[in-house]
């Protein structure tokens, strides 16, 4: 039920933004109010632009239908993306991390969508490791996840260039990201949006699907008007 509540929520925003630029969106079933850590803080200090918190709270995605993640789009706003800075060399990354705090334990984790960054597409993270933990410490409470390659971003407008499976996470309140290279940026790594989704409840689907439904009819109006 909480995740019907949820998902309705998000498609009556998606709705209210079809006919006008949306600031900052969510996937369905995203986990809000989510927050992070960093080596570096960005551009700015949290929450201003260019922070950790503009590549967790929505802002520069579009969520078009909820059904069909082909349309959850990301700009190429350098305030709407988080970018770290350093000292790199052929594309490695050292010292580079992230540390994303749930809010609470999950035992529900489905997928991280990734956006990697738009703005100069080289400063994308590129080959990271994916931990997680129920608690940040100690260290040795991490377990890894596996070990993955990020597509560098094609542009701004597109959909997510990554998707990783969280299946495998029985219970974690935090993720770690490792970043061990990027995509040959000799001074910044990081990334457009970072959204976290929960494994749908019984019924969830269904909502899902009359709201896709809803939102396909309220944008042929709107190009119509």
């Amino acid at each position: 039920m909480a995740q019907q509540r949820l998902i309705g929520s998000a498609i009556a925003m998606a709705i209210l933004a079809l006919c006008s630029p949306a600031a900052a969106d969510f996937i369905p079933l995203a986990i809000p109010g989510v927050t992070g850590t960093a080596f570096h803080q960005g551009d700015n200090p949290d929450p201003g632009d260019g922070s950790i918190s503009r590549m967790l709270d929505g802002s520069g995605l579009t969520v078009g239908d909820p059904g069909d993640s082909s349309t959850w789009t990301h700009d190429a706003s350098w305030q709407n993306n988080w970018q770290g800075q350093g000292s790199f060399t052929g594309g490695d990354t050292p010292g580079a991390w992230l540390v994303i705090d749930l809010g609470s334990v999950h035992t529900d984790l489905a997928a991280v969508h990734i956006w990697n960054v738009r703005e100069v597409a080289d400063r994308g993270m590129k080959d990271i490791e994916i931990y997680y933990a129920t608690a940040s410490f100690p260290p040795s409470a991490w377990t890894l996840l596996g070990s993955y390659t990020i597509p560098r971003a094609t542009g701004g407008g597109t959909p997510a260039d990554a998707v990783i499976s969280l299946g495998g996470v029985s219970s974690a309140r935090y993720i770690g990201i490792d970043i061990a290279t990027n995509h040959g940026s000799t001074f910044r790594v990081g990334a457009a949006e970072v959204q976290f989704a929960m494994v749908p409840e019984p019924g969830t689907l269904s909502v899902l699907a009359l709201g896709s439904l809803v939102i396909l009819r309220r944008r042929r109006a709107c190009r119509r008007s």
